[in-house]
């Protein structure tokens, strides 16, 4: 049975849990204007590139878990246990 797309906004939260950490870690280690795109420096502020790396890496994770929820078959017969 085809995974019902309902669960794949499931998916939402737990992305932005790990996205979080992610971000902390890779701005803990490079600073946001150090960042050079295509040999041009970055045009943004520091919190316009928090703003964007984030959300590119909750989109990221997002994409991983559904993909996960894809492959191993999640249907909507398995919302009954929640």
């Amino acid at each position: 049975m085809p995974t019902a797309p309902r669960n794949y906004w499931r998916a939402l939260w737990p992305s932005f849990l790990v996205a979080l950490p992610a971000a902390a870690l890779l701005f803990g280690s490079i600073d946001p204007q150090d960042l050079v795109l295509f040999g041009v420096p970055l045009a943004l502020s520091r919190s316009g590139t928090y703003t964007i790396t984030f959300v590119a890496l909750w989109l990221l994770c997002w994409a991983a878990s559904v993909l996960n929820l894809w492959m191993f078959g999640h249907s909507a017969d398995d919302d009954a246990d929640f």
